[in-house]
């Protein structure tokens, strides 16, 4: 897209991939390269949403919007079969943002565990959004930045594990965390966010740019299914850049 269109959609709080997967999109806040570019910055999410002006046949099912630039975080919640907790990895078409990482702490009253990440797994990099447009200017392979306008988010068991700290090794049986009641109460879904117009849109793309302090617990997986073949759930996401032009 070489000018602005208005993208219609559900403004929703979390994307979903049924009731066992959500994830959110938001603004960093923790990290001080991110905070200074976030300043007036807002994220919006999407579901069901379309460019009506010029593909009004096409849908996207899960759209993030963001301003140019703003830095993201990325929450993962998910309720895994398994009593150990999940993995999840972040990829777009060109590559991994995160490749393999777990979520293997105490889960909440309704069995699920959440996860947030804020940079890339092997470079200490912000998750940033770009405008796809600045991208194709400044590159020579006009495919390459259209491989960062989608990143697929998938979410799978893990059934053993090793932690290095204590030398134990963990299993379905001997789980991290005793077992904990659930609640009854089934687990808010997609939720309208208030206030979420119609905002005017470019192609935007998933970049690294500036330095992140995250780090990440290590644990050695010794057992866990497959993601392609038998995931928790699975989202393709479409990054949008909100024009302020």
């Amino acid at each position: 897209m070489t000018a602005s269109h208005t993208l219609d959609g559900r403004a929703v709080d979390w994307l979903q991939d049924g009731d066992r997967l959500s994830v959110r999109f938001g603004l960093n806040v923790e990290d001080a390269d991110a905070r200074a570019r976030n300043q007036g910055a807002q994220v919006l999410m999407f579901a069901d949403a379309s460019l009506p002006q010029v593909a009004p046949d096409r849908l996207f099912p899960n759209v993030v919007a963001a301003t140019r630039g703003a830095a993201l975080s990325v929450q993962i919640r998910a309720r895994s079969r398994s009593t150990l907790g999940f993995g999840f990895r972040l990829r777009t078409e060109a590559g991994p943002v995160v490749d393999r990482l777990y979520a293997v702490g105490r889960p909440d009253a309704a069995g699920f565990r959440s996860v947030t990440v804020r940079r890339f797994q092997h470079e200490a990099s912000l998750i940033v959004v770009e405008r796809m447009r600045a991208l194709l200017e400044r590159s020579h392979n006009v495919v390459a930045p259209q491989q960062l306008w989608v990143c697929d988010i998938v979410a799978w068991d893990v059934h053993q594990f090793l932690d290095p700290i204590s030398s134990r090794v963990h299993t379905e049986n001997h789980p991290r965390f005793p077992p904990t009641p659930r609640d009854a109460t089934p687990p808010r879904g997609v939720a309208r966010e208030a206030g979420a117009g119609a905002p005017r849109v470019n192609a935007g793309a998933i970049w690294a740019d500036d330095s992140a302090e995250q780090t990440f617990e290590r644990i050695q997986v010794q057992r866990e299914d497959d993601p392609d073949h038998d995931p928790i759930g699975a989202l393709r996401v479409h990054f949008f850049v909100t024009d302020s032009e």
